[in-house]
């Protein structure tokens, strides 16, 4: 499959004197580029004296773009969660593959344009990214296209390798169709979440279906197997991802894999971590523990429950552009992990799905605010063991109103900051939350909810106790009173609200 392009358009306005677009305001924008139509993400910002105008729009150029593939990808994963339980076996795993395969890729065909008004003593910059949907659609159709037709050579290129006893050249073409299906499984999520169409002829999910289990097979006749322990699984991977490296001196972060298509981790996933740090050292790659290095490339890997066995699949991304890399699959028995008395379940699933999904039912995305917020331990996939302790930061690029929710394991509401104001002080300025949590029991997952806006929020009710302000209202009540309507305009006014989610595991040493 080509490699998926991100086709990036700049188009500097630096004179004072030009006309501005009319993408600059909010009226015209949403006339001329509307939700049915487009995909959009914007973003402006009032120069500073510590930086150029040229490293201003850069930057607002990457909020916009970032914007405007978080919109989609958001949308991709509610989709999954809402609609996963409600569909028969097979349409279940498609839809964990839609969330799983989309996290962290990017959005084909977006154009980037930027503008700069200078005033008397400052100015502001402006950037705006757009596709239109159809483009995009037509992209991805002619991407699974393509694929169909050089999967098949690709098939009878292994077939001959095998036939000559060359298993390792088989295996390394095998393992790039499947780092290809990653790929065609991003192109399937997009075009079903666009049109709201799951069974669409140009989606060809009955001949992708066909040749995933042609290549998995091919793999497991030569390997003899397809089950592995969870130490044979690791090494399994890495080899998978030792193959399919064209540079084995670039660092690699190994994610903490999450349970079917929810950011949620288990006793499982950190012993997994661990097992695959190890491995990737022991086969001579290179293995990084910094957090949010922007060179590395990261390991992401998802699991789920498949009859008496545990079915793993795993994709290497650039951070650089987004693509996959490399990808593997592969089966642990479930008995391998109950010798070894490793959970697999987070404690608290099922409520947490639920929580999980009254999160993923209209949350907020887009709009011309953009608000950070992250641990110690970066932001995805996150664990804390007994005793950890975690420490938390903010950021936003305009003035705006902060409310921040932790939801705990109990079932607990916890109100952190409520109408913190981000004055042009504080403006991308790191702020670190005078709260320092320590992990403790209940253990399972918790939920940090981070809503912004500029102007203030809807008082919520609470109790305080031990320091710390409970909230009494029910969840959809909450929800309701923070993020309201997505947008308001009262004259010509628009209401700008941002929102970010962390979830956290905690479990025992």
């Amino acid at each position: 499959m080509r490699r998926i392009l991100i086709l990036s358009l700049f188009l500097l306005a630096n004179s004072v004197f030009a006309q501005a677009p009319d993408w600059v305001q909010f009226e015209a924008r949403n006339q001329k580029y509307p939700a049915d139509k487009y995909l959009t993400g914007f973003s402006s910002e009032a120069i500073t004296t510590d930086q150029t105008q040229k490293k201003l729009l850069g930057r607002l150029s990457g909020y916009a773009k970032n914007q405007l593939v978080e919109a989609i990808i958001t949308e991709i994963k509610a989709t999954s969660t809402l609609r996963m339980n409600n569909v028969n076996g097979n349409s279940q795993e498609e839809f964990k593959l839609m969330s799983s395969s989309s996290s962290h890729a990017s959005i084909a065909g977006m154009k980037v344009e930027t503008y700069f008004t200078q005033k008397k003593k400052d100015g502001v910059g402006y950037a705006f990214a757009y596709a239109l949907k159809t483009d995009v659609i037509n992209y991805y159709e002619n991407e699974i296209q393509v694929f169909l037709k050089n999967s098949k050579v690709q098939i009878n290129i292994a077939d001959n390798s095998t036939s000559q006893r060359k298993n390792e050249e088989a295996l390394k073409t095998l393992y790039r169709l499947q780092t290809s299906f990653r790929e065609v499984e991003h192109a399937q999520a997009v075009i079903t979440t666009l049109t709201g169409n799951f069974d669409l002829p140009s989606l060809y999910r009955t001949e992708i279906s066909a040749a995933k289990e042609d290549v998995q097979q091919k793999i497991t006749g030569i390997l003899n197997t397809d089950q592995f322990s969870l130490e044979d699984a690791a090494w399994y991977i890495t080899r998978a991802i030792s193959l399919q490296s064209d540079d084995k001196s670039l660092p690699i972060s190994v994610s903490n894999f999450t349970f079917e298509n929810s950011p949620m981790g288990s006793p499982f996933s950190r012993r997994f971590k661990a097992a695959i740090e190890q491995k990737l050292i022991a086969e001579g790659l290179s293995v990084s523990t910094k957090v949010d290095n922007t060179n590395d490339l990261i390991l992401y890997g998802t699991y789920w429950q498949e009859n008496n066995r545990i079915k793993v699949i795993t994709v290497l991304r650039s951070q650089q552009n987004s693509r996959a890399l490399a990808s593997s699959e592969c089966f642990i028995p479930k008995t391998d992990l109950a010798a070894k008395n490793i959970a697999f379940m987070p404690e608290n699933y099922k409520n947490a799905l639920i929580t999980e999904q009254q999160f993923a039912a209209k949350e907020v995305t887009g709009g011309d605010l953009n608000i950070e917020i992250w641990t110690g331990k970066g932001t995805d996939n996150l664990i804390y063991v007994g005793d950890e302790y975690l420490k938390l930061f903010v950021r936003a690029n305009k003035e705006c109103y902060i409310r921040l929710i932790y939801y705990l394991a109990d079932g607990s509401k916890v109100l952190l900051l409520d109408n913190y104001y981000i004055d042009m002080a504080k403006v991308n300025v790191v702020y670190e939350l005078p709260y320092t949590f320590q992990c403790a029991e209940p253990f399972g997952v918790e939920t940090l909810q981070m809503n912004a806006q500029n102007k203030p929020f809807e008082l919520l009710k609470f109790t305080s106790e031990y320091g710390y302000d409970f909230l009494s209202d029910d969840m959809a009540t909450i929800l309701a009173k923070t993020r309201g309507f997505k947008r308001v305009s009262a004259d010509k006014e628009e209401l700008i609200k941002a929102e970010k989610r962390l979830v956290f595991t905690t479990m025992s040493k």
